[in-house]
């Protein structure tokens, strides 16, 4: 998501490559995660739905994740 590296696959799951629409909206391992953070709510969603989030919202999902 945030760092370079020479795999693309997502760094926490390792089975898909690594998008801001797999972290936020798919990864099956984030899923508690994002239930978890007040500002989004689900363990899974349509990535067209982050069109309704706060970046601040975003910044602290991805903090939570240790990418950022």
């Amino acid at each position: 998501m945030m760092g370079f590296y020479n795999d693309p696959m997502f760094r926490k799951c390792g089975t898909e490559e690594e998008t801001s629409a797999h972290s936020l909206c798919e990864c099956k391992d984030l899923a508690s995660l994002r239930h978890k953070n007040t500002c989004l709510g689900f363990f899974f969603f349509n990535p067209e739905g982050t069109r309704n989030l706060s970046i601040g919202a975003i910044w602290n999902f991805g903090e939570g994740t240790g990418l950022l």
